[in-house]
């Protein structure tokens, strides 16, 4: 994600109220450095919100899963 875009989600996330709700359907694919800005933006979350991911191409699930473990504990969740 470009610095720009990853300033919006964490503007985003910090100003919510609830859960954030992302629709990732335009997405082929997704990098690394992509899914760490959106580990950024869920840590920014607290009391239980969660950033939502909706419809996530093929290629998060597997990164998520490694670079979950690396960072710990998230509240992402992945529909």
């Amino acid at each position: 994600m470009d610095e720009p875009g990853e300033q919006l989600l964490l503007t985003l996330c910090r100003s919510s109220t609830g859960d954030v709700h992302l629709d990732l359907a335009e997405l082929d694919s997704i990098d690394v450095l992509s899914v760490i800005a959106l580990l950024r933006g869920a840590a920014t979350l607290c009391d239980g919100r969660q950033l939502v991911l909706h419809n996530a191409p093929s290629t998060l699930a597997p990164i998520l899963e490694v670079v979950r473990d690396a960072v710990g504990d998230s509240a992402v969740r992945v529909e």
